[in-house]
């Protein structure tokens, strides 16, 4: 495995961009590859509950993506959104339109929600 800085993985993906991989294909295989990982490596528990913490940028749609494909696989997903996205947010869409609950920081100011979502059972 390669470790890059932040500069570096700006310019990998740049480079990446100008070659014709786009920034939106980027984040659809990140994101598809974390679920791949995800449904790999814990696709056996019987209660398959997952909550993501996003961001506003790509790291947060990659989550955004791999949420909403672990949705389709049988997952129930949480999107605990910790800062503000873009309005229309097609990936906060997609992940509801595939069954997946939003859940928005600003509106959990105590973080009564969040601790509620990561202390709920995992297993049966």
């Amino acid at each position: 495995m390669k470790l890059v800085s932040v500069e570096e993985m700006k310019a990998i993906e740049s480079e990446s961009d100008a070659g014709g991989l786009s920034f939106a294909q980027m984040m659809e295989n990140a994101g598809t590859a974390l679920a791949d990982v995800i449904n790999a490596n814990y696709s056996s528990l019987t209660k398959r509950t997952i909550i993501g913490l996003v961001g506003p940028g790509n790291n947060g749609g990659d989550t955004l993506i791999a949420l909403k494909h672990l949705a389709q696989s049988g997952w129930n997903p949480t999107a605990y959104l910790t800062k503000k996205r873009p309005p229309q947010d097609e990936l906060v869409d997609q992940l509801k339109e595939a069954g997946g609950e939003i859940l928005l920081s600003d509106a959990d100011l105590d973080h009564q929600s969040l601790i509620r979502q990561i202390l709920r059972p995992r297993r049966s």
